[in-house]
């Protein structure tokens, strides 16, 4: 069996590109533009030579007209003859007179036979006398004397109205080209003043107004440039209003931690102030003092701790947190009777519901980063909420995701070193990096958060 190799080269290449080409919008769009600019043009160049022509037809359908202009030429080739001294054995001299008369056809009768003839090449050598009927009685035949005083008849058709057809047939050429070339312009004016639209309005986004939208217009590989550039610029509008947030969050952190540290710092200089006095001599008032000292270094070391795990956090990159699944029923059975149970031990209320079961499927989660948000949200409820309040947990699938909430009651005549948010605002970039979502709801006497995490897809 013979084996045939099929190779593809630069031949196969072009014909893809041109098969691409030919899928483009823009491309059928400007092939529709030379096909209707050279409709126009070749209908109105049609219509110019066909009404010249007519026009000059008509002019010239004039036997009186005709008559006289074959007698101009009767006169010249009756001068030329005399001035050229043709007789009738130079008669096919008369070639001459006819070429430079391009415009004229001229037989030449003696004793009816054809002597000469304007259509036929001459030779003194080859005979061109043609017998013809009884001409020379015919109305329409001239008399031409020669100079060997021999009288010819002459048979004369003028026809120079037929330069005046290629005048005409120049004319409607040279419009049909005007008007192919002004037509496809202005049909592809429309794209160019769209292009230069955009370019200016490139050129204002270049200035620093990123409000300023890209105008997008049809369906082609234009439009569609269009629509990816104005993309481009919300895209980047986004990141700077992420980015602009993300620099508000920073700075309103710094300024809330440097009042919570103030505080503590403030009263721990003076304790110290105290214990350095050399008056004090209780030593029951000194272990006094340094155990509240101690405390404020605990409080202080406290705050220190929640600024490095949030910084931590938001130093990490979406795409490099891991996840795996973790079966509902799982979490929302350790949260509710594992994570909560320090609070029942501290004298809190504490009351919880579990929806889930181990059909409810699993959720994707990062167990370190996990339990993060389980200890900001427990070390919230140690600081703010009232033990005279039950702490309410629920947990519950809804839709393709598992619903965490916990809702408490808020401890009235809260220390004013306890308004720091840096615990929720870790939690929130925490399910964030879940793809999930954090929310928290405050009213005068109650707080509520909830934390939706994502449910893992099932294959079908």
């Amino acid at each position: 069996m013979q084996n045939i190799c099929i190779t593809s080269g630069e031949g196969d290449t072009g014909l893809f590109k041109i098969k691409n080409a030919f899928k483009s919008k823009l491309t059928w769009y400007m092939v529709g533009c030379v096909v209707i600019a050279g409709a126009v043009a070749f209908l109105a160049g049609y219509l110019i030579v066909h009404w010249g022509i007519n026009y000059v037809d008509d002019i010239f359908d004039d036997q009186d007209k005709n008559r006289n202009l074959q007698m101009r030429y009767i006169k010249d080739l009756q001068n030329y003859i005399t001035k050229m001294d043709i007789t009738t054995d130079t008669i096919s001299q008369l070639k001459n007179w006819t070429d430079e008369n391009s415009y004229v056809y001229l037989a030449v009768y003696q004793n009816n036979k054809v002597v000469f003839n304007s259509d036929y090449t001459y030779d003194e050598n080859l005979e061109t006398e043609v017998t013809v009927g009884d001409v020379q009685e015919s109305e329409y035949l001239y008399q031409l004397k020669l100079t060997d005083k021999r009288v010819v008849s002459a048979d004369i058709f003028c026809y120079d109205y037929w330069k005046y057809y290629y005048y005409i047939w120049g004319a409607g050429i040279i419009i049909g080209v005007f008007l192919f070339i002004i037509v496809i312009t202005m049909l592809l004016q429309k794209k160019v003043r769209y292009i230069n639209s955009i370019v200016q309005e490139l050129q204002i986004l270049e200035g620093g107004n990123l409000e300023y939208p890209i105008t997008v217009k049809g369906n082609d590989e234009i439009a569609n440039l269009a629509l990816g550039i104005d993309q481009m610029r919300l895209s980047i509008m986004d990141n700077m209003k992420k980015e602009q947030r993300m620099m508000q969050v920073n700075k309103d952190l710094v300024t809330s931690m440097s009042h919570d540290l103030r505080t503590p710092l403030t009263i721990l200089n003076g304790y110290l102030e105290i214990l350095n006095m050399d008056h004090i001599k209780d030593e029951k008032q000194r272990k006094h003092y340094l155990e509240l000292s101690l405390a404020r270094i605990r409080e202080i070391k406290e705050l220190s701790d929640d600024l490095f795990e949030y910084f931590l956090i938001y130093g990490e990159n979406e795409k490099r947190i891991d996840v795996e699944a973790v079966p509902a029923c799982m979490l929302a059975e350790d949260l509710i009777e594992n994570q909560f149970l320090g609070l029942e031990e501290a004298g809190y209320q504490f009351t919880g519901v579990n929806r889930t079961n181990e059909q409810s499927g699993n959720c994707m989660v990062n167990i370190k980063y996990m339990q993060r948000v389980l200890n900001n949200i427990i070390s919230n409820l140690e600081k703010y909420a009232d033990k005279d309040i039950p702490i309410e947990v629920s947990a519950s699938v809804e839709g393709k995701s598992m619903v965490i909430r916990v809702r408490n009651g808020i401890r009235k005549n809260l220390d004013e070193h306890e308004s720091t948010k840096i615990g929720l605002i870790t939690c929130d970039r925490i399910m964030r990096l879940h793809h999930g979502k954090f929310r928290k709801y405050e009213t005068e006497n109650e707080f509520t958060v909830e934390l939706v995490i994502p449910m893992e897809i099932q294959d079908r």
